[in-house]
């Protein structure tokens, strides 16, 4: 059980967290693109950490399966049909 949480925590949490920074890069404001990808990289950091902290809490293996791939699901077809640039 807990190589499972190591396994989601580690190569799960990279995966998540590089759906966030991607989807962060597409929604941020800024008008310079280092901005953006500086901070979306900086940020990405902090959500990896709190992400292997909620793999190692108290909740249930199962949940936190499917918490991993409905989220990592549902920002991947977020960042390809709806944010990503067209014609690129």
């Amino acid at each position: 059980m807990v190589l499972i949480r190591f396994i989601i925590a580690g190569f799960g949490g990279y995966l998540f967290t590089a759906l966030i920074t991607t989807t962060l890069a597409y929604i941020l404001p800024f008008e310079n693109k280092r901005e953006i990808v500086q901070l979306a990289t900086m940020l990405s950091f902090i959500i990896w950490l709190l992400f292997i902290l909620y793999s190692f809490s108290s909740v249930k293996l199962k949940n936190l399966v499917l918490l991993f791939f409905i989220s990592s699901l549902g920002l991947f077809l977020l960042n390809t049909y709806v944010l990503a640039p067209k014609g690129v």
